[in-house]
Parts: structure tokens; sequence; C-alpha cells
């Protein structure tokens, strides 16, 4: 599955704010307890948005460790390099880069870790992505990429499905890499390992599920006023609307 390159930093911000302020579990504390962090790690992090995993990453691989987070999107590199000021972290280095060419920008270079959280899928091939990567982990690294599992926002689809042409409607949420795509990458490593964690992200009021919905790649503008009654429609019928946010996690070893 290839999805539309997305490039609107700030939407990909407001996404992942509502994500974690919402959950019932971290995705940052589950990314680290599969791959933990050790002292001294040089860390890559391929669409690293506004810095979700590599900032954690950077403050548990002190004393030696490095970390350098790449992005196609301006705004989400700005606000990395703004968060690490605040928080104190100096051993990170974020910079621009595009998916499609980071093995070439970064040829020559070894990392510890890779990793890649509901980015790697938007590469114009990710299968040949995942692949190349293995030239930038050096003896003994890992790869981890994360994103949708199967089941995601099913409950959002539900309801688009009431009121949204069904030929622009989206389809169901399958894993965001198929059993068949990882077979084949698997080829240029020595194992591979899933993990999956099952989550939801709560919604208490119509108001924040527009929001959530305003920002997402199902949004459909002309649709906004047959979306916006439907919802209204449900917070009358329930207080909480609760959104299934299952993760896939596939981790590569060199």
């Amino acid at each position: 599955m290839t999805r539309k390159l997305e490039i609107n930093g700030y939407a990909h911000q407001s996404r992942e704010q509502t994500n974690a302020a919402r959950a019932d579990k971290s995705l940052e504390d589950w990314s680290l307890s599969v791959v933990p962090p050790r002292a001294g790690m040089r860390i890559l992090d391929v669409g690293c948005g506004a810095g979700k995993l590599i900032l954690p990453y950077c403050q548990k691989i002190l004393p030696g460790g490095t970390g350098v987070g790449v992005d196609i999107a301006p705004e989400s590199i700005a606000k990395v390099r703004a968060r690490a000021g605040e928080a104190g972290i100096t051993n990170i280095d974020a910079k621009l880069g595009n998916l499609d060419t980071i093995v070439a920008d970064l040829a020559g270079e070894k990392f510890d870790l890779i990793v890649s959280s509901y980015a790697i899928y938007y590469a114009t091939d990710m299968v040949a992505l995942l692949k190349d990567l293995r030239s930038l982990l050096g003896d003994g690294g890992e790869l981890f990429v994360c994103g949708p599992g199967e089941g995601t926002n099913r409950e959002m689809a539900q309801l688009l499905r009431r009121v949204v042409d069904p030929d622009i409607c989206p389809k169901p949420q399958q894993d965001f890499i198929s059993a068949v795509q990882i077979a084949n990458v698997a080829g240029a490593y020595s194992s591979v390992e899933l993990s999956r964690m099952l989550n939801e992200i709560r919604f208490d009021k119509a108001e924040a599920l527009l929001g959530w919905w305003g920002n997402h790649s199902s949004h459909v503008a002309s649709f906004d006023d047959e979306v916006a009654r439907a919802v209204t429609e449900q917070f009358k019928l329930i207080d909480e609307f609760r959104l299934t946010k299952n993760v896939l996690g596939v981790l590569f070893r060199a």
C-alpha cells in the first residue's frame, strides 16, 4: 500500500497531539519497550514528524548516543528543534529530507537503530526503501517501523459510510504493510519480528471528533455538513466516541 505523500506538517502535528492526548496507551512507551534504547546508540528516525520517537530515544541513549531526525515538512523540523531546545536535548540533529532519497543522502553513514513511525508508507516504493535502509545499519543494527494496524478508525469509517458517497468513502483499514511485503523485505535481513498494540482514542465532544476528522486523510470537505450532522446525532445517543487505533510494529534485524 502506498499513500499520498503528506507534507502538511501542521495537520500531522494536530493529529499526533490529538492521538497522544486521548489515547489509552502511549505509542512512545510501547515503541521503546519493543526496541529498548541503549547508551551510545546512533539512531535515525525516518519521517520523524514533530519528534514523537526520536526525542524520547535521544533522552535515553546518553551518554554518547546521538539521533538524526529527517522529515519532508519544514514545520515538523522546526517543531523538533523547538521541543529539543525546551527539553535541553542536545544530542539530536533534525533536518529536511525525502523518503525517496534518504538512503542516497545518508550513504556511508551507519546507525545502530532506524525507526519510522506512521511515515514509511508514504515512500513511492515502501518495500524497496525498507530493503535499502539495510545499507545504513551497522553490524547487529535494527530497523523498526510501525503504523496503522487492521481495524484502525473502523468506527469513523462506519459513520462516514452512512453519509458519504461509497465511491469516495475510505475503505476499511488494513495493516500498513502486508504479509507478502514483509516476506519480500525480510530477505535483506537476518530476522523479522511482528508486534501489535491494541489502542483507542476517546472523544467526549462532537467538536473534538470533527476537528480530528478535519485533519485526517479521510476528510472530504464537500461532506462537512452531512458528517457534522451525523456526528452531532451520534453524541446525542452516547456521551463518548471511541475510535480504534491499532498499531502494527515490524522489527527487522540486520
